[in-house]
């Protein structure tokens, strides 16, 4: 029998553990409400995934550090792929499940949202290889020659590497195998699955199930990028480490900051940690052919730094560094000077 739960006080309670470390106490909680009779997807619905929203809120803040917030994702990865065994050993999939592959694209290391959904999909009669994070496109293919799975799920998180997700479309689509993207580098209406050439875009698991029912049987290789901007997004994205190192010089003499002093203040740690996606977001904006990752990107920069007591118009002088880095790309500046400036 399936007791009532205030949900709210759950997630409070697993955020705590979470903050104290305590990976025994986070599976103690979770499995005290399995045989409560709350199923495993309710669990990921209602307790893993609104503590991990607020552990990235946290961190936004500046009330976590970033060590903080991946041993508290470790934690949750621990006990998300404890309690599916012991789900597994009571019921598996039967032998003719529709089978999938769920992955991270090549140099995502957020996996936690694909393990969700991976799970999701068991639960729900699926079988599912989960390849987890950082797939290459090439063990990616080999996998699918050796398993031949009906779809292909692939997640992405940050929008810088969405150039990477266009390179594994294309390789799974070679293979003839349908792909379905989500993850929060895409936007809720698609547009960015459809750019890239996806088969499908789903935004959660009910959306998954759905997309994974109507997809077709086998798809042909993916339509080649043609719009303004593709080409660059590759160039832009394969120099994203030295573009970053040149933003970082041109934002800090901008802001008059003493490159001396190092990571002495939060926020620079911080500048210098983020520049490599912030830049790589202009890659992503412009394979596809969306203005709003960069801005997006941008605004969530200046609101990471500015909770780190970053000096005033930092978020300007970052818009600035980029134009300047990038002033030799023709459409990367027409997007950059389609980016309002922060407020």
């Amino acid at each position: 029998m399936t007791t009532e739960v205030a949900w709210g006080q759950q997630v409070e309670e697993y955020l705590s553990a979470l903050n104290r470390g305590d990976r025994s106490g986070a599976l103690q909680q979770a499995r005290a409400l399995r045989a409560e009779g709350h199923e495993l997807l309710e669990l990921i619905l209602r307790l893993i995934a609104p503590a991990q929203l607020r552990v990235g809120e946290l961190w936004v803040s500046d009330s976590w550090s970033v060590a903080q917030e991946h041993a508290a994702t470790a934690i949750s990865e621990a006990v998300l792929t404890t309690l599916a065994v012991e789900r597994e050993e009571q019921a598996r999939a039967p032998e003719d499940a529709p089978s999938v592959v769920v992955s991270c694209v090549e140099q995502e290391w957020h996996a936690l949202p694909a393990l969700m959904i991976t799970e999701q999909l068991r639960a729900s009669g699926f079988a599912v290889s989960y390849l987890g994070a950082n797939s290459s496109s090439q063990g990616l293919v080999r996998h699918i020659h050796d398993t031949g799975p009906s779809a292909v799920l692939l997640s992405c998180a940050l929008s810088s590497f969405l150039p990477l997700t266009r390179r594994e479309i294309e390789a799974v689509r070679e293979t003839g195998t349908p792909v379905v993207v989500g993850g929060s580098a895409f936007d809720a209406g698609g547009h960015r699955a459809r750019v890239l050439g996806a088969t499908a875009f789903a935004t959660g698991a009910t959306d998954v199930a759905e997309a994974l029912a109507g997809l077709p049987t086998a798809v042909p290789p993916a339509p080649p990028l043609t719009h303004d901007g593709a080409e660059e997004a590759f160039v832009v994205f394969a120099a994203r480490e030295s573009l970053a190192d040149e933003v970082s010089r041109r934002v800090l003499r901008s802001l008059d900051a003493d490159p001396a002093e190092g990571h002495a203040h939060g926020w620079r740690r911080v500048l210098d940690d983020q520049l490599p996606h912030l830049v790589g977001s202009v890659a992503g904006a412009l394979v596809c052919d969306d203005p709003r990752v960069v801005s997006d990107a941008l605004a969530w920069g200046e609101l990471v730094l500015g909770n780190r007591d970053a000096p005033a118009g930092t978020g300007t002088a970052l818009r600035d560094a980029l134009a300047d880095a990038l002033h030799d790309l023709p459409a990367a500046t027409r997007l950059l000077d389609g980016v309002p400036p922060p407020r």
